[in-house]
């Protein structure tokens, strides 16, 4: 896997490497679409190019396969905003576009498959699928202070639709989160939980025009994730701000409605591709050593 520069993501201890240039260049504040500066910043860290273009097609199929054994249909909202010159306008779908791979039960109604890497206390690393286990021992080697793995999540997601509704992982996860898209690029969004909020002295939109037009609060910050970047969170980022993917706007063309996200600004626009996976891996605090 692609390892230059990347031991810079912890230098001394996982998630206190100071904040970089190239966190800034992917951080931006959604009030105002400013670089987050590292006093701005909450605990995120971004490593791009975490893995090769071969390494991405390699870890993809294994999510495939994956899925196809042990992935579970989430029926998510599928909300797009549709952008005219009247403004934005909601539109709606029924596709169920979230295959879910998790060794954490989530979901025993819909008869959840398990993987046989487990979840928690009872997580297998060597029962992961190779290429999971050398992503995990390349974080572990450039990250050498983490505790051990706990969780490994696959995230399917397909036609550009890519909302993920605002959440903070399970605290039993552990505390540092990490996650490497795959396949396309992606706008993921902090924002601070109610009770943070609340001491800033701001409110949460909940309208979802509102929320496709300016985010759910003013303290918002996007995240550029393009394919293959590693994004890390610990600290309040992990536990006191939530992490979100907004519904997208669809963009009319000569081809069709092309789904695309902003970034810190409406008038910054990415294309969504067709596809994206994610492979979310979390790691638990770290053994006292004897």
């Amino acid at each position: 896997m692609a390892t230059r520069g990347v031991r810079r993501l912890c230098q001394a201890a996982v998630g206190r490497r100071k904040f970089a240039r190239r966190d800034s260049e992917r951080l931006r504040h959604t009030s105002n679409g400013a670089f987050v500066l590292p006093a701005d910043n909450p605990g995120i860290r971004v490593e791009p190019n975490f893995v090769t273009e071969d390494e991405e097609a390699v870890l993809t199929q294994v999510c495939e396969e994956s899925a196809a054994l042990y992935g579970y249909a989430y029926d998510g909202d599928t909300r797009t905003h549709t952008l005219t010159k009247e403004g934005v306008i909601e539109t709606s779908s029924n596709l169920v576009n979230n295959l879910r791979v998790t060794g954490r039960l989530e979901r025993a109604d819909l008869s959840q498959r398990l993987p046989p890497w487990g979840y928690g206390e009872m997580f297998s690393e060597s029962s992961l699928p190779p290429p999971f286990f050398g992503l995990a021992s390349r974080v572990r080697h450039v990250c050498p202070y983490l505790g051990p793995l706990r969780d490994v999540t696959i995230n399917g997601r397909e036609k550009g639709f890519f909302q993920l509704d605002p959440h903070v992982d399970p605290e039993a996860d552990g505390p540092d989160v990490f996650i490497l898209s795959l396949l396309s690029s992606v706008v993921v969004t902090f924002t601070p939980t109610v009770e943070v909020l609340d001491r800033m002295g701001l409110q949460r939109r909940t309208l979802p025009q509102d929320i496709g037009l300016r985010s759910w609060s003013d303290a918002d910050i996007d995240v550029l994730a393009q394919p293959r970047t590693l994004l890390h969170f610990r600290g309040a980022a992990r536990n006191t701000w939530m992490h979100a993917i907004r519904a997208g706007v669809a963009i009319p063309t000569l081809e069709g409605e092309v789904p695309c996200d902003w970034w810190g600004q409406t008038d910054y626009l990415l294309r969504r591709s067709d596809r994206r996976f994610s492979i979310v891996l979390a790691f638990g605090k770290q053994l006292a050593s004897s």
